[in-house]
Order: C-alpha cells, then structure tokens, then sequence
C-alpha cells in the first residue's frame, strides 16, 4: 500500500511540475557569460588567462521538456602572462587575448518542479573558431567544438524565462603555424528565452 500511495505522489508532482512548463513553440533566447578558461599550451609555451565575458544568441524550439536551438556565442580572455611548461613563473603580458566564438546545436531537458522553478540538463555540437593575438601578432583556427551544462530556470510567465547555470565548452587543438592545446572554458550563463 505504501509503494501505491509513493506512485501516485511522484505521478502528481510530476504532473504539477510539467503543468508549469512554458508554451510550447519557437522561441529566441540571448545570452551573457562570466568566462574561467583553462590556461592553453602554446607548444612549449603556458599560457596563464585571466577570466573573461562573452555573449550568445540562439533560436530554437520547445516541445514539452526537450528543446533543441541553434546557437551562436563568443567568448573573450585576456592572455595575463607567458611562460616556458617546464617553468612556474611567467612573463607578464601587456597586450594579448583568446576569443572562442561557436556555432552550435543544442539540446536541453527540462525537468519542471513548482512555482515556475525548474532545472535543465544541456549537451551541444557544432563547430568552433579560435583567435589568438599576442603584442599583435595573430592566429586563428578552426574545428569541432562541444559543451555540456546544466542549471535551473524561472518562467517569468507564459512566454518569458530565466535560466542560469553552468557550461563546459572545449575545442580541437587550434594549428596557428604553433599548436594551441587545452582550449576549453568553464562558464557562468545567464539567458532569457522568450517563447512566441
């Protein structure tokens, strides 16, 4: 009897959450970003970054606890110093940055608990361009990129909501006439989606 009454209690917080879904339909969402990047190889050189920003826009569709989008972003970080791997310290540096911009599609899963709150699951793949410039000497490469993420949501009403959460973005290793390895960022996103 007490696994029955346990079934029908998750069966009607489930439908109580998904009852505070959004609309379903399309939607435009636009993104800003509080970037950590990782520190990259320059092949026998570190690079030390400082955190950065950065900015993305997207359009997708929701269909009841899934959407799918396609997105764009950029992000920016400031090269801080550099320095030889097998050294601790680095060379501080006046002029340099890293900027990563994407071009992805992008899945979400929402899971909606109560009063509008919910939290989601993300996973995306496209593909990436990577610039590096140092005391104006520049390069940049192309490649396959992919991130992770997951966070929460608040629907504002019928049509607007909230998201904030977390993603891992990374990239091929970037050919600049040197190598540039471990291009990858930890990022803190907030977006407002607007569904039509």
């Amino acid at each position: 009897m007490k696994k029955v009454l346990a079934a029908f209690a998750v069966s009607g917080l489930i439908l109580a959450g998904t009852s505070c879904l959004a609309a379903e339909g399309m939607y435009v969402k636009g993104s800003v970003k509080y970037a950590m990047p990782g520190d990259p190889e320059i092949e026998y050189l570190n690079v030390e970054s400082d955190d950065g920003y950065g900015f993305g826009g997207a359009i997708g569709m929701a269909m009841n606890m899934f959407r799918i989008e396609a997105e764009i972003a950029t992000q920016k970080t400031d090269v801080d110093a550099l320095g030889v791997v097998w050294e601790n310290t680095g060379v501080p540096v006046e002029s340099g940055d890293i900027r990563i911009t994407t071009y992805m599609i992008n899945g979400y899963f929402d899971l909606p608990l109560s009063g509008g709150f919910g939290l989601y699951a993300t996973g995306g793949l496209g593909y990436g361009t990577t610039t590096l410039s140092v005391y104006n000497v520049d390069g940049d490469d192309s490649g396959f990129a992919w991130k992770v993420g997951a966070g929460a949501f608040y629907e504002i009403n019928p049509n607007l909501a909230l998201d904030v959460g977390w993603e891992y973005v990374t990239m091929d290793d970037a050919d600049m006439d040197v190598e540039v390895t471990d291009l990858y960022s930890n990022n803190i996103v907030a977006s407002f989606r607007y569904t039509f």
